[in-house]
């Protein structure tokens, strides 16, 4: 890999050594200044997306902070296929290639009044995907497991912007992970150029026109870069590429100047980024949405918990309640793992709240709120008790912060954070 690349820049020194690591953290929780005098350790700015940094240490996967969604430990070159979709906060947005949630739960930070549909083709990673996304307390966003085929078949010209962040050979992934690179091999680089390219067909297709589609790679290789990008835009004369927005890195290859190339040599692990617009203008395209239901019950039941219920739909999938945003698309045959945010659970008689409604709302949106220091909220996340004087359900916080639910009797609290996501001692 190293000789195929050496006339366009030399790998070699970077061979073996340290990776960098990146954060960034989550304004839908945690305000820049606050961050900035909380995180449990050292940063320095990223040049590649506004509220990411550079990493300097280890991050604590299992901190309290992180558990709540303050932020997310992601790859500093990484981060800037977001900023290359140049969102404003009000678009509909496609991620189609979204497990395991960095580069999907970063657009939902910045949305607004905008809609997410945040799609992953592996059952198995789409499960993460959704972790993810609920841990970041994202509600305005669909979530689906489907091919990038059916998605363009039911949401064709709807979106303002579609990010494709290609399955790739992971050339840039070597110091982090060595094990790609025993993986390496060029049939596997001709397989994932074989794939980027039905996945940018298809992705075409769902974009209006007007819209701007951002193709990236954490790969070095011209073929699924550069080359598939010039293979599209011959295919596609509607589309041209067009400036990414970003700062840092180096221009692309092969003519394609406004595309981006971040080498370790400019700051980060490796990414290939090309944003492209789709010519024209057209008006955005109706999609079918959730079919209205009656629920008044969950609704009282959903009240009973906050001091003001957020807006929107109930819907209904087996035992649990979703309450969903008016505008979020449900098109027909998709597989959809969640849609809006997951409220409330039926067992027998008895309503439970659930997690992902703790992760979502803020801390004054509970009627009983419980802040807890660093190290009582380790003991909660690790499925102890927590001393209150409320009675009934309420959540407990880490510097204002909902980190999960406890229901309280006696002056005990019972520990409702999810067992699957309980950390070890």
């Amino acid at each position: 890999m190293i000789d195929y690349l050496k006339e366009w820049v030399d790998l070699s020194p970077y061979i073996g050594g340290p990776a960098y690591e990146g954060v960034r953290y989550n304004p839908k929780k945690i305000q820049r200044d606050d961050f900035l005098e909380v995180a449990p350790f050292k940063m320095a700015p990223s040049p590649f997306y506004a509220d990411g940094f550079y990493l300097q240490g280890e991050g604590d996967g299992t901190h309290p902070y992180h558990c709540a969604g303050m932020y997310y430990f992601q790859e500093p070159s990484a981060m800037s296929a977001v900023t290359a979709l140049q969102l404003q906060g009000d678009e509909r947005v496609l991620d189609l290639c979204a497990a395991p949630g960095s580069k999907a739960t970063a657009i939902a930070s910045r949305l607004k009044s905008g809609v997410l549909v945040a799609n992953e083709i592996q059952p198995a990673r789409a499960k993460i995907l959704v972790e993810n996304m609920e841990r970041m307390g994202v509600s305005r966003a669909v979530i689906t497991n489907n091919d990038s085929a059916a998605i363009a078949k039911a949401l064709p010209d709807y979106f303002d912007k579609v990010l494709v962040d290609s399955p790739c050979s992971g050339e840039g992934m070597f110091r982090k992970y060595p094990r790609i690179l025993e993986e390496w091999s060029e049939d596997l680089v001709w397989l994932c150029t074989e794939r980027s390219r039905e996945v940018l067909e298809n992705a075409a297709k769902t974009l209006r026109a007007g819209g701007r589609l951002v193709y990236s790679t954490c790969t070095f290789n011209l073929e699924e870069n550069e080359k598939t990008v010039l293979w599209f835009l011959d295919r596609h004369p509607d589309f041209e590429v067009v400036e990414s927005g970003l700062q840092g890195g180096r221009s692309g290859f092969l003519g394609l100047d406004l595309a981006k190339r971040i080498f370790p040599a400019d700051g980060g692990e490796g990414h290939f980024v090309c944003a492209m617009v789709r010519k024209g203008e057209a008006p955005r395209r109706e999609a079918p949405l959730f079919k209205k239901e009656k629920h008044p019950e969950v609704q009282r039941a959903f009240a009973d918990l906050l001091k003001k219920p957020p807006q929107g739909e109930w819907i209904c999938r087996g035992n649990y309640y979703y309450l969903i945003d008016e505008d979020l698309p449900c098109p027909a045959g998709l597989r959809i793992l969640r849609a809006g945010m997951q409220a409330l659970e039926l067992k027998g008689k008895q309503w439970k709240p659930m997690h992902h409604a703790a992760m979502c709302l803020p801390k004054d949106a509970f009627r009983y709120g419980q802040e807890l220091s660093v190290e009582q909220a380790r003991r909660y996340l690790h499925g102890e008790t927590v001393p209150c004087a409320a009675q009934g359900y309420g959540v407990v916080c880490v510097e204002g912060v909902p980190l999960g639910w406890i229901k309280s009797s006696g002056g005990i609290g019972k520990n409702h954070y999810p067992k699957g996501l309980r950390t070890l001692r």
